[in-house]
């Protein structure tokens, strides 16, 4: 199905449930203290037919159920005390609505479709608010009664494996690329630069400048443009000497100057909850200069040469000699699907283009120098173990999720009161 036509199919989806509220008003059933109405089985009825993933294959009867059992949830967090923030909401909404921007071509595109349907980027956000605060709800209760018991044991998962290796789709074909790559490090001069420039912005900061404003004049990150926010994150989102002086701060502090791979960041803790931090930066790039450019231009040149002359590209790779610190050298061997070269930013069409044994030429990547070789395939095979326990995880704990939530459901039966009237 066109991508265009599905999402247009959800917009309207709203405007369908208003048209039958107004022609079907009979009640479907009623679940505690509130009701389902046949207009709501009837609307998302239509929608499950939108969808090509479901097709034909589902009935009003099995829909009645589905909203049954919504409203179970929901009548149950109710009694809890369990709702939904604001900000919570917004968040949630600007992600729904990114993602259904991210289905079609083009912005305009998307423009266009919704001034189609009369609409405004405001009424798509209203429409969808009070469905995103339902579900909020319903994950935090779900969290809270049902998944937080939920374990997955090692000895599970390979049982899983096990039972399952026969159904389990084959690891696909691989290209195996060697890659050697040489970094130029920061040099003084270049650390210097950068080191009075933060100076410089703290001690604005210190005359009581804002830190919004300061972001949006001198930051190199994208954030910059909002002031500096990063919003929430959790420690393993970010680098970490970043994360270890994120963490360190308080509410309304700022941080120190704090070197990490990208340059000096200032950094504000905005909030705290939860394992979690909403802080804002400040980031001043450092900017290699052409001496430390230049220095790792030659390291990569020298090395090429060498493999122009003969020598095996895997054992001069394994040869590079990280000690001296002038430059970060590396050296690995990766395994890429060849079905999905095309994925790979940057390069992957590099990659499709290399006949087994043939090398690049010399390639510069955000300052980075490289050479890539293809050193041949790796025929389908099943996966090992370990190179899909993690995925095997998740699929044993969505059985217990579902196990769990059906068994939770029943009870809940026996809670709170429902009657199925059609």
């Amino acid at each position: 199905m066109n991508k265009n036509f599905l999402i247009l199919s959800i917009i309207t989806t709203f405007f369908f449930s208003a048209l039958l509220s107004e022609e079907v008003d009979g009640v479907a059933a009623i679940v505690g203290d509130q009701i389902i109405l046949e207009s709501e089985v009837e609307a998302n009825y239509q929608e499950f037919l939108a969808s090509a993933s479901l097709g034909n294959n589902v009935t009003k009867e099995e829909i009645l159920q589905l909203l049954v059992e919504e409203k179970l949830i929901t009548e149950k967090a109710a009694r809890e005390d369990i709702t939904a923030t604001e900000m919570e909401i917004d968040r949630q909404l600007k992600r729904t609505i990114q993602d259904i921007i991210a289905q079609f071509p083009s912005y305009d595109r998307f423009q266009q479709i919704l001034q189609s349907e009369g609409l405004t980027i405001e009424e798509l956000n209203n429409m969808y608010r009070e469905e995103i605060k339902d579900n909020i709800v319903q994950e935090k209760l779900l969290q809270q009664e049902v998944f937080s018991q939920i374990n997955v044991a090692e000895f599970e998962k390979k049982k899983y494996y096990e039972t399952h290796l026969d159904s389990l789709p084959l690891r696909p074909k691989m290209m195996k690329i060697a890659e050697i790559s040489i970094t130029p490090n920061m040099g003084d001069e270049s650390l210097g630069d950068a080191y009075r420039t933060i100076e410089m912005i703290q001690d604005e900061l210190n005359k009581g400048t804002d830190f919004e404003d300061l972001a949006r004049e001198y930051s190199s990150c994208t954030s910059a443009a909002q002031g500096g926010d990063l919003g929430y994150f959790s420690r393993g989102s970010m680098v970490k000497e970043f994360e270890d002086a994120a963490f360190a701060l308080d509410v309304g502090e700022i941080s120190e100057p704090v070197l990490t791979e990208f340059g000096y960041h200032l950094i504000k803790v905005d909030d705290i909850r939860d394992g979690e931090i909403k802080a804002r930066h400040i980031l001043v790039e450092v900017n290699m200069s052409e001496e430390d450019q230049e220095i790792a231009r030659n390291m990569i040149d020298d090395i090429h040469s060498q493999l122009a002359e003969g020598a095996d590209f895997v054992e001069l790779g394994q040869e590079l000699d990280d000690s001296t610190g002038i430059c970060k050298r590396s050296f690995t061997i990766e395994e890429y699907p060849i079905d999905r070269l095309a994925q790979i930013p940057k390069v992957g069409s590099l990659f499709a283009e290399l006949d087994e044994g043939e090398s690049t030429d010399v390639i510069e990547l955000e300052g980075t120098f490289y050479i890539f070789k293809n050193v041949g395939y790796v025929e389908p095979r099943p996966y090992n173990y370990n190179e899909i326990s993690m995925q095997i995880e998740q699929l044993v704990l969505q059985e217990k999720q579902q196990e769990a939530i059906q068994d939770w459901i029943d009870e809940l039966r026996k809670e709170i009161y429902v009657e199925v009237i059609k």
